[in-house]
């Protein structure tokens, strides 16, 4: 796969070889990928690697990764490299299928179709073709790509007054591709409508005037045609930009304006709705219900808006819109499950988004931000520093655009990733005890403050406070450890204490002479080295057979 570039997140870095034969011949240059894409255009969910498995698809310029939904969140499946920027990707199921297909095309008009094998636990490639014309003009807007609700046939609008039809046999298999040419030159948007006997193609274009209107074509594989549909519409809002598809029974579609939003029922006699919004520029959309009651808006100022369908089963009675709250600027909108939104951006960072039932009285809002992704792109400009004058650059970004622009470093090195925080105010410092010397896994967290100690244990994944006997829970600890014999040490100002991982009853204990303060203490498996006040250093060794600790060495510091 290709590597990123500005406008996907991504960094390119091209060096210059040194050797022998490049200074006699000239430089020669080589360039590596050093930050994979992380602008997110495209987002899809379904049934990909079982039947029963929900799947989260997110299309980073060169890149895909595929998740699968669990209890506990996003758990990542594959991160895949295209051969080319990803223009369109979509989830079909032909019949027969028990799982859903991936149709991924690139900018340079070559497709693939990929499907999932369990039993390797690998990604098939069920077709590739090339779609790429020898004469033709692009269109502006950029390549669309549909498939129709019967998946009978993909769409694909690559060059003006021209669609591409890929035919999809009763085996699933995809036939040659063909051309069908449309008399409108400047496409918006298209959608195929649901509930239909024949696959119909709902388009809403712009005429010569810069009026906007929508018409309806009937598709026909068997002639390789088209002709014209009963329905139409005609001036329709001009800032009209964006055409969803309503699932039956309803159908029709919903056209996005920027003051208005309007449903079309697209039958002869059906009932049209329109109402005035807020002005937005919607970017993505994304349907909540399998009825399509409830869609999800995001428009270029990074709001979060949902549009309800009030109806009866059969025909919409109203429309109305609400704002949930603001948002990265989001460039693709897929709804999870239990009321989780994915929020893809190419501006600014993705989000991992949950609507909530009740607004928040502080901020107005209805939404809470459960993850956020770090997003480079786009990179408008950049410079290389190094700061700490040790030869190791840092990249400093200007990221983003819009209201999410911002500064970023970049360095390398090994990324944490933060799962969760829990704010400890005066804790002075923190320790994991195993429940055995030779146990795998810790049990115990040690928790040290000013005048006390804390200790909670893990049990089943829960996390609870508890009590270790042989520890002082009124002091500071300054040192904390499993040691030989499957004994516990913690070391306090006080003194020295063993405690037992059987019992946790305290079996051992030292203290310095006079009542001396330990100040700074450090140990290994079967010693203990303490720093007291006034210089003294005292090496204790510990007894595992017997239990005890005792001073093998002491010395003063000059």
């Amino acid at each position: 796969g290709g590597g990123g570039d500005g406008g996907g997140g991504g960094a390119v870095v091209a060096a210059t070889a040194a050797t022998p034969r490049a200074a006699m011949a000239g430089a020669y240059n080589y360039v590596v990928t050093a930050q994979k894409p992380t602008a997110v255009t495209h987002s899809l969910k379904g049934n990909f690697t079982g039947a029963e498995d929900e799947n989260l698809v997110v299309g980073k310029g060169t890149r895909f990764e595929l998740h699968t939904l669990t209890p506990e969140g996003l758990q990542p499946v594959f991160d895949v490299g295209v051969y080319g920027r990803i223009a369109c990707m979509l989830f079909f199921r032909p019949a027969g299928e028990k799982r859903d297909l991936l149709f991924i095309s690139t900018e340079a008009k070559k497709f693939c179709v990929l499907a999932y094998d369990p039993e390797t636990n690998q990604l098939v490639t069920r077709a590739t073709a090339d779609v790429a014309d020898r004469i033709g003009r692009d269109t502006d807007g950029g390549q669309i790509a549909l498939v129709d609700p019967d998946c009978s046939l993909i769409a694909m609008h690559i060059y003006d007054g021209l669609l591409k039809i890929v035919p999809i046999d009763a085996r699933g298999h995809l036939s040659e591709a063909f051309n069908v040419r449309l008399e409108e030159l400047v496409v918006r948007d298209l959608a195929f409508l649901h509930g239909t006997e024949r696959p119909t193609l709902c388009v809403l274009y712009e005429d010569a005037k810069g009026a906007r209107h929508i018409k309806t074509y009937v598709l026909d594989v068997a002639s390789k045609g088209r002709e014209e549909g009963a329905w139409h519409q005609a001036n329709v809002d001009r800032t009209a930009s964006l055409l969803i598809p309503v699932p039956a029974p309803l159908g029709g579609v919903l056209c996005v304006a920027e003051n208005v939003l309007a449903y079309f029922s697209c039958r002869d006699g059906g009932a049209s709705k329109a109402i005035a919004v807020p002005r937005m520029s919607v970017k993505a959309f994304g349907r909540m219900d399998a009825d399509g009651s409830r869609y999800l808006l995001g428009d270029s100022w990074g709001g979060l808006f949902v549009v309800l369908l009030r109806h009866d089963g059969s025909s919409v009675d109203d429309l109305s819109v609400d704002r949930l709250g603001t948002t990265s600027i989001p460039s693709t909108i897929t709804y999870l499950d239990n009321s989780l939104v994915f929020l893809g951006s190419c501006f600014g960072n993705s989000q991992l988004v949950k609507l909530n039932a009740e607004r928040d009285e502080e901020s107005g809002s209805y939404l809470d931000v459960l993850e956020s992704y770090d997003n480079l792109g786009p990179i408008i400009d950049f410079c290389v520093i190094d700061m700490e004058r040790q030869g190791q650059g840092l990249v400093v970004t200007c990221s983003g655009a819009f209201k999410d622009g911002s500064l970023r470093v970049v360095r390398n090195g090994i990324g944490i990733d933060e799962q969760a925080v829990v704010e400890l105010p005066g804790i002075k410092g923190i320790w994991s005890l195993r429940p055995s010397f030779e146990g795998a896994h810790d049990k115990f967290l040690v928790q040290s403050f000013i005048g006390e100690t804390r200790v909670f244990a893990i049990e089943d994944e829960e996390m609870e406070e508890t009590d270790i006997d042989g520890f002082d829970a009124d002091a500071q600890t300054l040192c904390c450890a499993n040691m030989v014999g499957d004994l516990l040490l913690q070391v306090t100002a006080a003194g020295v204490r063993l405690a037992s991982c059987t019992t946790l009853a305290q079996v051992a204990s030292w203290a310095p002479e006079g009542g001396v303060r330990i100040t700074v203490a450090a140990a290994s498996p079967s010693q203990v080295l303490v720093a007291l006040a006034g210089g003294e250093v005292v090496y204790l060794e510990v007894d595992a057979a017997a239990q005890t600790v005792a001073v093998a060495a002491r010395g003063t510091l000059p």
